[in-house]
């Protein structure tokens, strides 16, 4: 199976990409749990995607930046109250100091060094800011699992390179973020539904407790 960027990947999902899967079901639930509530924050979504986790919320701000314009023209005119724009998340169009929460949602891992990304989230952060990290869990990738996506009847593979959990503590403390939490997304019954949609219901009973997200929130020392 050939490997795609991320860039050439998600240009090729951005028309399906609205329908849910199981790891992003998961994610979603995970990073619910470790976001503070959002009323009168400003939120940045990095690596947004469709910027469609940023609809609906209430956030005095809400931004999302992707490095796939084919993903942010899918979620165009979701949400009137979001801002999108084109950018690497480790050379940000925007101000120091000017979010109080960040997300960087399942997109450090299609990155080979994720130094750069805490280090430039570090920096649009105001003071005791909360960012949200979630990533591909290393024991699924262990375990044979890969970022992968359908293109019509093809299943394509998107690049990845683990980074483990000492690796993301190292980096983020140099950047000058505190540990606060750590949390796993393991495949269970809130998965099921997913396995049956697919007609795969003995994949789940092998699949059952894997952990496949890895989820960290870390607020901003100084």
């Amino acid at each position: 199976m050939t490997v795609l960027s991320a860039r050439e990947a998600y240009r090729l999902w951005a028309p399906t990409y609205a329908d849910e899967t199981t790891i992003s079901f998961l994610e979603n639930e995970l990073t619910a749990d470790l976001t503070p509530p959002l009323h009168g924050l400003r939120l940045l979504d990095a690596g947004c995607g469709t910027g469609r986790r940023l609809c609906g919320l209430c956030a005095a701000k809400a931004v999302g930046v992707d490095i796939s314009p084919e993903m942010l023209a899918a979620g165009a005119g979701r949400d009137s109250h979001v801002q999108t724009m084109v950018a690497d998340i480790r050379d940000l169009p925007l101000p120091d100091r000017g979010f109080d929460v960040i997300w960087c949602r399942l997109v450090i891992g299609h990155l080979p060094d994720c130094a750069p990304v805490y280090g430039e989230l570090a920096r649009v952060a105001d003071a005791s800011a909360r960012l949200v990290v979630t990533d591909f869990h290393p024991a699924a990738y262990a375990a044979g699992h890969r970022r992968t996506f359908r293109h019509g009847d093809q299943v394509r593979e998107i690049e990845h390179h683990v980074h483990d959990l000492d690796r993301h503590l190292a980096t983020a403390r140099a950047a000058g973020w505190r540990l606060a939490e750590t949390r796993d997304a393991a495949i269970g019954p809130a998965a099921r539904p997913f396995y049956a949609k697919a007609g795969r219901p003995a994949l789940y009973a092998e699949h059952e407790g894997l952990p496949v997200v890895l989820g960290l929130a870390f607020d901003r020392e100084r």
